[in-house]
């Protein structure tokens, strides 16, 4: 069972205004909260700038930890977002995200920017197809985002992600062991694997859950056994996310390796 967990990078901006005293002190804090699950995971996924707050990209973020993860086998995968670039920003992030030795990128359209409002048109389905082309998926694995349920996916969308030939899918964050089926059963034809995206059941995740309309009354009293199941059907392991509770995702870690 291939397990990986999810990490925010610090923000860019604190209280207003950019403070390289305060990054710096909020790249020390990650680096901390990393080395705690390092190795309790097989993978660590950096996201990009989530609910369109400016944070340092994954792929900055993950040269941070390379020090962290060179002697282990927990691999590095980054979100990726076209919203606001460009094929010639996406080329320049694949490449340096090669060079610092990332497994995988996720690309992914990303939530609308909190300030401003921008959409470079480029869908990730699209960028994957271009990246494709120009022969980068030799070096770096590249994943595409799937709803958790797949009656969620339009006829043409999912075409489009077919075509693009991605390395394996990435769900939202499931909340049936059924669902998570019909899905893998959808794509089993095209042979391409699915990450089930899990939100850890905590009191302090509560709201996260609520805002992307998320139930976990499945799962909330036995996450463990749902999580094994899930990775039963998932070829491309489980994805958790604790996007407020830190603590609780090192408890349930734990009790995952036991």
């Amino acid at each position: 069972m291939k397990i990986s967990f999810e990490l925010n990078p610090p923000r860019i901006i604190e209280d207003r205004y950019f403070d390289l005293n305060i990054l710096n002190q909020s790249l020390e804090k990650f680096i901390d909260r990393t080395s705690k699950i390092i190795d309790i995971v097989d993978g660590i996924h950096l996201t990009d700038s989530v609910l369109g707050i400016p944070r340092i990209s994954g792929v900055s973020a993950a040269s941070y930890l390379k020090q962290l993860t060179r002697d282990k086998k927990v691999d590095i995968s980054c979100s990726v977002r076209t919203r606001d670039r460009n094929f010639i920003s996406i080329s320049q992030i694949v490449s340096d995200a090669v060079l610092v030795g990332v497994r995988s990128l996720l690309i992914l359209m990303g939530d609308e920017p909190a300030q401003g409002s921008r959409d470079s048109g480029l869908t990730p389905s699209t960028a994957v197809k271009m990246l494709n082309n120009e022969k980068y998926n030799s070096s770096i694995d590249f994943l595409l985002a799937i709803p958790n349920k797949f009656k969620n996916v339009s006829l043409s969308s999912f075409q489009q992600k077919i075509e693009a030939k991605p390395d394996a899918f990435v769900t939202q964050s499931i909340q049936s062991i059924y669902e998570l089926g019909e899905i893998a059963d959808k794509l089993k034809p095209y042979k391409i694997p699915i990450v089930a995206c899990i939100m850890v059941p905590s009191e302090k995740n509560q709201l996260s859950a609520e805002v992307i309309g998320l139930d976990w009354k499945e799962y909330e009293n036995n996450p463990i056994d749902f999580i094994r199941e899930a990775a039963n059907i998932a070829a491309g392991g489980v994805l958790l996310t604790s996007p407020n509770s830190f603590k609780s995702a090192v408890e349930l870690l734990n009790a995952l390796k036991k």
